[in-house]
């Protein structure tokens, strides 16, 4: 897949690979990188009770975790290799109830600039072959440099 972004370091894949396993987070609650391509990551979560909350619905909190992710590292992979990322704010919007055996949060850079940098992601719930859209966030991030 042909990306509309140049990335500015072409080890990106390896730097986002490494800054991923990195979030102690991630590990805890079974995320995986699946793909990374300049300005789009894409992040999977399968299914774990442990991971619900009342209804057996995966957590919201959960949701907007490997969203905010997405959109992050989307973005990191257009920045600099010197720099680091961090979230500025999200916006979630929950669409429909995460149920489902595996969860795809797909991040794109939707305006990356000097600094700071727009992004979206997508939260898809799949069961028994079929994708459902269940949640969208808006995120702005920044490129954090060393003093």
């Amino acid at each position: 897949m042909s990306s509309q972004f140049e990335p500015k370091d072409p080890h990106f894949k390896s730097r986002v690979s490494r800054s991923f396993d990195e979030q102690a987070v991630m590990t805890t609650i079974g995320a995986a990188l699946a793909e990374v391509e300049p300005g789009r990551v894409v992040i999977e979560l399968p299914y774990r009770p442990e991971l619900t909350q009342q209804d057996g619905f995966i957590h919201a909190g959960i949701s907007s975790t490997i969203m905010d992710s997405a959109c992050g590292y989307a973005a990191f992979s257009l920045m600099p290799a010197e720099a680091r990322v961090l979230t500025i704010e999200f916006k979630i919007n929950l669409l429909a109830p995460a149920a489902g055996d595996l969860f795809r949060a797909v991040g794109k850079v939707r305006k990356p600039g000097r600094s700071v940098y727009v992004a979206e992601s997508e939260l898809y719930a799949s069961r028994d072959g079929a994708d459902k859209l269940v949640a969208t966030m808006h995120g702005t991030l920044m490129a954090v440099y060393p003093q």
